[in-house]
């Protein structure tokens, strides 16, 4: 029984570390952080470059041709926590994205769930870069956070993006929206 105790601890150390590894190649702060926040929810974008991005997936093992593919694309990282008593909404189809007036389409998870079929990655690299992504829809109790990547095109100009959340258990509350404007995509010549 003692043996089964001190492997569920060692495990649990080791998702621990896990995490940390992934938080701080994946969400490490920036000098400029873009971030909402009020009595109900907490948002933070942190931009990625090319070289951030490749260096976190080539450290997973992906070969080249994957990570050519995902160099190609802006990549922001999101960060939410519901600070609310009510239930939020992270429903993805209903966050926009804009520049100089025009819509600016999010890379999807079918989109990158073709390329990899195209491209013949492995199982294990296509989950692992799914599970790197924001997920598409998501209850957020209270005090619950969640984080992601929300791979764009790249784009030279900046960019706003409005983030939509239902509210309440059914989704029957308020529309909550935040709006964070004057995204840029990092590119690998800016510093940090």
């Amino acid at each position: 029984m003692k043996i089964l105790t001190l492997q569920s601890a060692l495990l649990t150390v080791a998702l621990a570390m896990l995490c940390v590894s992934f938080q701080s190649v994946a969400f490490s702060a920036e000098k400029k952080t873009l971030e909402y926040e009020d009595d109900d929810l907490l948002l933070r974008v942190y931009r990625r470059s090319p070289e951030q991005i490749s260096a976190f997936y080539e450290g997973r093992g992906f070969d080249q041709k994957a990570i050519n593919e995902i160099q190609k694309y802006c990549s922001i990282a999101v960060v939410i926590k519901n600070k609310s008593s009510d239930v939020l909404w992270l429903e993805l189809d209903k966050w926009r994205f804009e520049s100089k007036g025009d819509t600016v389409l999010r890379i999807t998870r079918a989109f990158w769930a073709s390329l990899w079929q195209e491209i013949n990655i492995p199982q294990s690299h296509r989950s692992t870069y799914g599970w790197t992504l924001m997920p598409e829809v998501r209850d957020l109790q209270r005090d619950e956070g969640v984080g992601g990547n929300m791979p764009l095109p790249m784009l030279t100009e900046p960019f706003t993006m409005i983030a939509n959340f239902s509210t309440g258990k059914n989704k029957d509350g308020k529309i909550k929206t935040v709006t964070i404007k004057d995204i840029r995509c990092k590119t690998d010549e800016e510093k940090s």
